[in-house]
C-alpha cells in the first residue's frame, strides 16, 4: 500500500480489554501488519496512555501533515479490535480498483461503518477531530458533494465490531479466544475440550503441549512442548518447561523447568524457579524463591524468600518464616537436606547439606550439614492426669 496512512480515531472504550489486550492495541497491531504507518487521534486522556504505549499521538495538525503525504488515509475506530490486517488489505484493494472517494468497511449486521479508506483528495479541508470523530457525518458530506462511495461488509461480523458494550467486548472476547485455539490446534497443541480455555494474544504454546479445560493462560507465558496445564490452572508472565505438569494451579511471573510436576491447589508467587522434577503438592505456596532440581514440598507448606538446593524434602506443615513485621529474610536449605513435618524455619536461617530438622521444631540456628536440628520441648508424660482433671470437672 503506497502512499497511504492510517489514523485510529478516540473511542471512549478504546483501552477497553478484550481477552486482556486493550481493543486500541489490537486495532493498531492489525494496521502495522497491514505494512501502514499510524498514528493515534485520542479522546480525553487517553494521549497519555497511547504514548505510554508507545504509539504515535496526533493532534489535528498532525492529521492534516498525514493527509498532505498520503493519497489515501486509512480512518478506523481506536476500539475496533479484531479489524485484521487481512480486512484492512481487501478494502484498500476494493478501494483502488473502484477509484473511489471513500471506501466504508461496514458490520453486516448493522450497517455501520468503523472504519473508512478515504482519497486524501476529496477529504474536506478541515477535517473533524473532536471527540469521536464522526465518521458517519464525513461519509454524509461526502456523499452530498457528489463523491464516489462503496460500502463493504466485512467478512465476519467480529472484524467490524466496536469494544464500547459490555455484550460486544463479550463477543469480540469469544471471536478472539477462538481465533488463537484455532491457530494453537493446527500448529499441534492439543486441546481436548476448549470449556473455559482462554489464551492471550501474547502466550506462545508449543507443539504437543495439552491445555485441559479451564487453563487460562495470559501476559508473556510460554508453555514447552509436552507439558499438560489444568484441568483449572492460571498462569500469567510464566516460562513452564518441557514435560512440566500443572493441575489447579495459579502461578505469577514464575519460571518452571522442565518436567516439574504441580498441583492441585499450588499459588506460586513472583519470582519463584521452580526446578526440573521438582515436585510441590496439595495446598503449597512458592514466593519469591528458588527450589532446586528433584526437590519434593508435598504439601501444606509456605516456602518464601528461600533458596533450597536439589533433592530436599519437605515434611507437611513446614513454614519459612521470613517476616518479622518490619523486615524480610531468606531460608537456605542445602542439598539432600530432610525437614520434618512441621517445621518453623525462622529466617536468616541455614540448613546445611544433608542435614535434617525433627518434626515440630522451630529452627533459629542454622543447622550444620549432616547435623540434625531439634528445637522443641522433650515430651513428659503425667500419669493419672486425666483421671484427676475429668473427676475435677464433674464437681
Amino acid at each position: 500500500m503506497e502512499h497511504a496512512a492510517a489514523c485510529l480515531y478516540g473511542a471512549k472504550s478504546a483501552f477497553s480489554p478484550v481477552l486482556w489486550k486493550p481493543a486500541l492495541f489490537w486495532a493498531a497491531d492489525a494496521v502495522h501488519a497491514a505494512g501502514l504507518d499510524a498514528g493515534v487521534l485520542p479522546e480525553n486522556d487517553d494521549a497519555a496512555k497511547a504514548a505510554a504505549a508507545k504509539l504515535p499521538v496526533w493532534d489535528a495538525a498532525a492529521l492534516a501533515k498525514a493527509c498532505v503525504g498520503a493519497k489515501d488515509l486509512l480512518l478506523l475506530r481506536g476500539d475496533l479490535a479484531l479489524v485484521g490486517a487481512d480486512s484492512i488489505r481487501a478494502a484498500y484493494d476494493a478501494h483502488k480498483a473502484n477509484q473511489n472517494d471513500l471506501t466504508a468497511f461496514c458490520c453486516p449486521d448493522t450497517g455501520d461503518a468503523p472504519a473508512a479508506w478515504v482519497r486524501t483528495a476529496a477529504l474536506p479541508a478541515a477535517l473533524p477531530t473532536e471527540p469521536g470523530f464522526p465518521l458517519s457525518a464525513l461519509l454524509l458530506r461526502l456523499q452530498a458533494a457528489g463523491a464516489r462511495i462503496q460500502r463493504l461488509a466485512a467478512p465476519v461480523a467480529s472484524a467490524a465490531l466496536c469494544a464500547d458494550t459490555a455484550g460486544n467486548r463479550h463477543l469480540l472476547t469469544e471471536a478472539a479466544r477462538w481465533q488463537i485455539l484455532a491457530a494453537l490446534l493446527d500448529a499441534g497443541v492439543e486441546i481436548p475440550a476448549a470449556d473455559g480455555v482462554l489464551v492471550g494474544p501474547d502466550v506462545a504454546v508449543e507443539a504437543g503441549a495439552t491445555l485441559l479445560p479451564g487453563t487460562i493462560l495470559r501476559g508473556n507465558t510460554h508453555v514447552g512442548a509436552g507439558a499438560v496445564l489444568g484441568p483449572n490452572t492460571l498462569l500469567e508472565d510464566c516460562d513452564v518447561g518441557e514435560n512440566a505438569r500443572l493441575n489447579s494451579t495459579q502461578g505469577y511471573s514464575a519460571k518452571i523447568l522442565p518436567g516439574a510436576n504441580i498441583g492441585p491447589f499450588v499459588h506460586i508467587r513472583p519470582n519463584s524457579v521452580i526446578g526440573e522434577n521438582v515436585h510441590l503438592g496439595n495446598f503449597v505456596e512458592v514466593k519469591n524463591s528458588s527450589i532446586d532440581t528433584g526437590t519434593k514440598v508435598s504439601h501444606l507448606t509456605y516456602v518464601g524468600d528461600s533458596d533450597v538446593g536439589k533433592r530436599v524434602n519437605f515434611g507437611c506443615g513446614t513454614v519459612t518464616v521470613n517476616y518479622t513485621g518490619k523486615a524480610k529474610f531468606r531460608t537456605t536449605i542445602g542439598d539432600d537436606a530432610f525437614i520434618g513435618c512441621n517445621t518453623n524455619l525462622v529466617a536468616p536461617v541455614r540448613v546445611g547439606e544433608g542435614a535434617y530438622t525433627a518434626a515440630g521444631s522451630t529452627i533459629t540456628d542454622d543447622v550444620p550439614a549432616d547435623a540434625l536440628g531439634i528445637a522443641r520441648a522433650r515430651q513428659v508424660n503425667k500419669e493419672g492426669w486425666s483421671r484427676r482433671f475429668l473427676a475435677d470437672k464433674k464437681k
